[in-house]
């Protein structure tokens, strides 16, 4: 819904008193700032309780609040699917996970699909998407993308002495290691997982968050 001028005035006067923690005012005193009758106010508040900028309680004199928008989507790629001692499995097609803005992190991100049950004990299954931050450098115990002689694994990282653990959160597999011989690289770090929960499909797989591009 657009508002017109009058409406707009109204509601950044509305944020501007709110922000600034002053008391809320009663319709018939924003109709007196306004130079406006309380019924015509009430019909502008009306206006922007429809265009879901406001919300007011209507058994209270003050209790208008502002409706805080929703927060801006980020399409993040999904680059693949990523399983224990495999190497990454490239998607069939560019697709991408939609992530609201806040919470994404600065730098670099890309997603990926997890596939077996290596890292149950951490909560993270099978069909799991995780948002991984890009870079080559990690903290014990951080949950890493490795790639250990071609094969990519995501796994907790450790670095012992003058090796590399990386850990699964099963108790039933065993740990990878990666000695100095071993070509070793991070490619990042877990920062977010996301989950879809539908009951026709009880894997948990995340297609939902996914979108194909349309660009």
């Amino acid at each position: 819904m657009r508002l017109n001028e009058r409406q707009q005035s109204i509601y950044n006067k509305l944020k501007e008193i709110l922000e600034k923690g002053a008391p809320i005012p009663t319709v018939a005193e924003l109709g007196q700032m306004f130079g406006i009758t309380q019924q015509a106010m009430s019909k502008n508040l009306k206006a922007l309780e429809k265009a879901e900028l406001i919300v007011r309680d209507p058994n209270k004199r003050r209790s208008i609040e502002l409706v805080e928008p929703p927060p801006q989507a980020v399409r993040i790629p999904l680059l693949g699917r990523i399983a224990a001692g495999q190497p990454l499995e490239p998607v069939e097609s560019q697709r991408y996970v939609e992530v609201p803005a806040n919470q994404v992190p600065r730098g670099q991100v890309y997603a990926l699909e997890v596939q077996g049950q290596s890292m149950i004990e951490d909560g993270i299954l099978n069909g799991d998407i995780v948002i991984i931050r890009r870079q080559t450098m990690a903290f014990n115990g951080q949950t890493v993308v490795a790639v250990v002689n071609d094969e990519a694994t995501l796994k907790r990282y450790y670095h012992e002495g003058d090796r590399i653990r990386l850990q699964p959160a099963n108790a039933t597999l065993s740990p990878i290691y990666a000695s100095p011989e071993d070509a070793f690289e991070i490619r990042g770090v877990v920062y977010a997982l996301y989950r879809r929960f539908e009951e026709a499909n009880p894997s948990g797989h995340a297609t939902e968050a996914e979108q194909e591009a349309t660009d």
